[in-house]
């Protein structure tokens, strides 16, 4: 990674289960959004006609806050996702690891030696892959024993298990979480907002997910 000039804010507004902002493909400005619960990445067709213009391919040179990286995007949507024209999923934030600060809106691109310091910072989260390719995660509520809890970060929504009451002190993967907005529901499930009040790297590609202490 390097840093551009001119350094976009790195500000987000969450739209259902995507992070939104600002940033630029080479110099021209546009809307990104960063969708973990989204596995493929994909461009609207008036950008990919630019970029493929200019360079012959697919490959972006994508601009976050102070720091550049490069990604390949084959995919073409006619809308990646609401209000923007690229959508960026685990094929990119998989090698390009992002610190996301649900509490403060904020997202930060990473180096590997950051994302290391990171990690060493961190609480992990172990996810299991399921035989559908799913993935799953510990759940726990009040003083009850874990039970397995798909992991949906496409869904804009908390945590929901059979019986869970309001205000109930829940773990997700032995990490306690506060403030999280909790359901009743017919089978356990942690959407994206279960993170919303903390600092946080999905790492799916490896079945982890990193919560900052």
């Amino acid at each position: 990674m390097g840093g551009p000039i001119g350094a976009t804010s790195g500000s987000f507004i969450l739209m259902g289960a995507a992070l939104v902002l600002s940033g630029r493909v080479d110099d021209k400005t546009v809307r990104v959004a960063i969708a973990p619960g989204t596995w493929t990445s994909a461009i609207d067709p008036a950008l990919s006609d630019w970029i493929k213009a200019r360079h012959g391919s697919s490959d972006l040179k994508i601009h976050l806050r102070a720091e550049t990286f490069h990604a390949q995007v084959a995919a073409v949507e006619a809308q990646p996702s609401e209000s923007a024209q690229i959508r960026l999923g685990q094929d990119v934030l998989g090698e390009n690891p992002i610190e996301i600060d649900f509490a403060h809106h904020a997202l930060q691109p990473l180096s590997a030696s950051e994302a290391t310091h990171f990690e060493r910072r961190s609480n992990p989260i172990t996810l299991r892959r399921e035989p559908d390719g799913s993935l799953s995660v510990a759940l726990a509520a009040a003083s009850g024993a874990p039970v397995r809890a798909m992991l949906d970060l496409s869904r804009a929504t908390g945590v929901a298990m059979p019986g869970l009451a309001a205000g109930s002190p829940v773990t997700v993967g032995g990490v306690a979480f506060a403030n999280v907005d909790l359901s009743d529901g017919p089978k356990p499930i942690v959407g994206l907002y279960a993170f919303r009040h903390v600092r946080v790297i999905f790492d799916l590609g490896h079945d982890r997910i990193w919560v900052h202490r």
